[in-house]
Parts: C-alpha cells; sequence; structure tokens
C-alpha cells in the first residue's frame, strides 16, 4: 500500500471539505444578511405609513376623518375667497350661517363643505359671484339649494335631537360630536345610505319603516317592538330582525350594545335610549328633509359607516358656528328622566311588560329554553331585538 498517495488523497478531501465549509457559510451568512435588511426596511416603511396615516387621522375639526383641501380647492378659488372677503365684509345672501363674517363663512366652507365633500368651490358657487343663486348653472345651482337645505338640517339635528341625549339616561353621556357635511358625505359628493352591495344579509330592496305613522318609543305600542308579545306574527318578527342587522352592521356592533342579552324588552342597557332617540331623528329626517335626499332614504347608516361615534363628525360645539350647533338642553319630558326601575310603574317597558299593552308570559325573564310555534305562525316569547 502506498501511504503517500493515501496521505495525498486524505489532504485534498480535507481541502475540498474545508472549502466547501467555508462556501456554505459565506453564502448563508451573506443571505441571512439579505433577509435582515430586507426585513429592517419593510419594517421601516411600515412604520412610516403608519405615522403618517396617524398624522393625517389627527384632524383638529373631525373625529375619525382627514381631508386636505389642498388637493381639490384650486388656486383660482383662493383668489376668488380673498376678492370677496375684501369687496364684501358681510356676508351677501347667507341665509342658515347667520352672524358670521365673510371670512368666517369662507372658513366654514372651506372645512366643512369643501372637506366633508372634496370638491372645488365651484361645485356650488360662481366664483364671479358666491352669494348667486343662479348664474347659468343648472348643475351647481341645484347644488346650492341642496348644500343649503343640508345644512339647514344639521342645525336642525344638532339643536333639536342631539341635544337631547344627556338627558335620556343618567347612565350614558354622549361624546359630544356634532353633525357636520363629512358625517354623512365622508369625502363623497353623493352620500351613501343602503351599502346593499356589501350587506349580503338584508334584501337589496328593505329600508327602514320610516312612515310618519310609524311609531318609535320607549312604550310597547312601537311598530318593531316585538319582544314577549304573544300578538305579533312572523312577518313582524323578521322586519324587526332586519332593522336589528342593518343597526348591528351600520355600527358595527352587536345586540348587548343596546340590549340585555336575557331579557330584550328591557331598557337598562343605557345606549337603547340613545338608539331609540336616533330612530325617531332617522324618521324625521325622512319626513322633513326626504327632498334634500334625493332618491336616498334615511338610515342609520347614513351617518355612523360602521362606527358607533360616526367619523367625519365634528369632534364639538368648540369648532362649529354657534348658529348650527347643538344649544344648551332644555327639560324633557318625565319619562326620559325616569330610571328604569320606574318606568314599569308608568307602564312602559323595563322587562315588567304592563298588561294593558299586550299579555306577556310571566316566566318570559327567566325561560331561557326554545319556544314552541303556534298554528297561527306566531312564536310566543320570541327574544329577537327591539326598538
Amino acid at each position: 500500500m502506498n501511504f503517500r498517495l493515501l496521505g495525498r488523497a486524505i489532504g485534498n478531501q480535507q481541502t475540498q471539505f474545508l472549502f466547501v465549509t467555508a462556501l456554505v457559510t459565506l453564502v448563508m451568512t451573506g443571505s441571512a444578511f439579505l433577509i435582515l435588511s430586507w426585513i429592517n426596511a419593510t419594517v421601516q416603511d411600515v412604520n412610516e405609513i403608519e405615522v403618517v396615516g396617524e398624522l393625517e387621522e389627527l384632524s383638529p375639526i373631525y373625529v375619525d376623518y382627514y381631508s386636505d383641501v389642498e388637493d381639490y380647492v384650486g388656486a383660482e378659488s383662493y383668489v376668488a375667497m380673498g376678492n370677496y372677503a375684501q369687496d364684501y365684509p358681510e356676508p351677501q345672501n347667507v341665509q342658515v350661517l347667520q352672524g358670521l363674517t365673510t371670512h368666517e363663512v369662507n372658513g366654514y366652507m372651506l372645512n366643512h363643505f369643501s372637506a366633508g365633500l372634496e370638491v372645488n368651490c365651484t361645485y356650488c358657487h360662481s366664483l364671479n359671484n358666491f352669494a348667486a343663486d343662479y348664474w347659468g348653472d343648472p348643475v351647481a345651482e341645484a347644488n346650492k339649494w341642496t348644500a343649503r337645505q343640508h345644512l339647514l338640517m344639521s342645525q336642525d339635528l344638532n339643536q333639536e335631537w342631539l341635544n337631547m341625549l344627556p338627558e335620556l339616561t343618567n347612565d350614558k353621556q354622549p361624546s359630544g360630536a356634532q353633525i357636520s357635511c363629512a358625517t354623512c358625505h365622508n369625502g363623497e359628493p353623493q352620500f351613501v345610505t343602503y351599502p346593499n352591495d356589501r350587506w349580503s344579509f338584508l334584501p337589496d330592496d328593505w329600508r327602514i319603516q320610516l312612515d310618519e305613522d310609524i311609531v318609535y318609543s320607549v312604550e310597547e305600542q312601537g311598530y318593531y317592538n316585538v319582544n314577549a308579545r304573544n300578538d305579533i306574527g312572523l312577518e313582524r318578527t323578521q322586519e324587526n330582525q332586519y332593522l336589528m342587522y342593518h343597526m348591528n352592521a351600520a355600527m358595527n356592533v352587536g345586540c348587548t350594545h343596546c340590549h340585555n342579552s336575557r331579557w330584550f324588552p328591557s331598557y337598562e342597557v343605557p345606549a337603547k335610549y340613545y338608539s331609540m332617540q336616533m330612530l325617531q331623528m332617522t324618521q324625521y329626517i325622512q319626513n322633513e328633509y326626504g327632498e334634500a335626499l334625493g332618491d336616498r332614504d334615511a338610515s342609520c347608516y347614513m351617518c355612523h359607516r360602521e362606527a358607533v361615534i360616526p367619523g367625519g363628525s365634528a369632534i364639538g360645539v368648540e369648532v362649529m358656528p354657534d348658529t348650527i350647533a347643538s344649544q344648551p338642553v332644555l327639560p324633557l319630558p318625565d319619562i326620559f328622566q325616569m330610571e328604569p326601575e320606574n318606568l314599569s310603574n308608568q307602564g312602559y317597558s323595563t322587562g315588567v311588560v304592563p298588561e294593558t299593552a299586550y299579555e306577556a308570559d310571566p316566566d318570559a325573564p327567566d325561560a331561557m329554553e326554545d319556544t314552541d310555534m303556534e298554528e297561527d305562525g306566531t312564536e310566543m316569547g320570541m327574544d329577537t331585538g327591539t326598538e
């Protein structure tokens, strides 16, 4: 056996092994470095995006809404506004924002109208005369009429409806958010009230019953109140469920946001008083401002857009002119100031249902088992949701 050849072979193998090991180590180290560099760059990019997003959402005026008017208000509009304010320090033909100077009106128009709809001044105005109602542009003239009606509506709702919220219950206080243009429009000139293309759980043609004769009340006679009643059929119950689905999706909440899940007719959850007030307000909008809504029907989603506090709402009265912001609250009827345990003595729903309204199942509060269907299609003691 030639030991010299054997040693040379072993040496070559060792050299090859060391070379391969070094090469593999170098490749793995380089790959790891490249991967870590990529991860670090990606994390930095994400952080930068998040920081920018957070900064944009920190609007001093709105709840969860940001809009930069510089993106859609042209330079010619600023020049026209400046010239108009110089020529007319006091506004001309202002019918809602009364008591403001032209400069203040311009500020409101930019911060609320333009920012809320993301449109230029020419969407509603002639740059030659901001006060004009007619100047030969029928589309913009119609937009100005609608905008004025919507501003009147915002004033009405802030001062006659939202100002009542603090007095509905002692257990819940409102955020203080105010209705403004962006509350419904949210950056869209034509706002949406029923996003049925996204809601497969509701029929496309379903709408909240908002006729004037429909009763929304804490009393047990309301159209949508079907709980613990033996005089309600399946059609009314299904209509109730559609409304509950709509409210759940519109505010992105579950049933317990407004209800005691063990006894739905009760009013011990404070938000239920708010929901009743808002349903009444929605009915009021439909019947008082239906023409200004165009081909749309009022709904919960119209403002809430999947949030309890509507994004695009003004953060409070401090960023709104006094003429359209909520005013000091006036005393409400005694029923809204009663504690839940006292309402039953007056014949209202608290879980103890007045016999004068309907015959209730005396075991309903404690009966959690399934109930049987009656031959006439009525289900006894259904807990399905209520106003």
